[in-house]
């Protein structure tokens, strides 16, 4: 598949995010690690669970600090 367009008219490189909804822990991580690793630069991630979960991901995990704040809703 080739590209419409010959050049990219930004001087950024595009991104695709990544937002996880999960309740506790990120459910199959070791294999989003495996997809995501090799493709540094080129997405982000965010992980939005519920307030009450405090665990977090190990320092050299893509998902380390990538909670986004939340709160529940009343």
């Amino acid at each position: 598949m080739k590209p419409k367009i010959g050049e990219y008219p930004f001087k950024r490189t595009p991104k695709v995010a990544f937002m996880f909804l999960a309740r506790r822990e990120l459910p199959l991580a070791p294999l989003w690690e495996m997809f995501f690793r090799g493709h540094e630069g080129l997405y982000s991630i965010y992980v939005h669970s519920l307030p009450s979960y405090n665990g977090s991901e190990p320092e050299g995990s893509v998902f380390h600090g990538r909670r986004v704040p939340s709160k529940s809703a009343d």
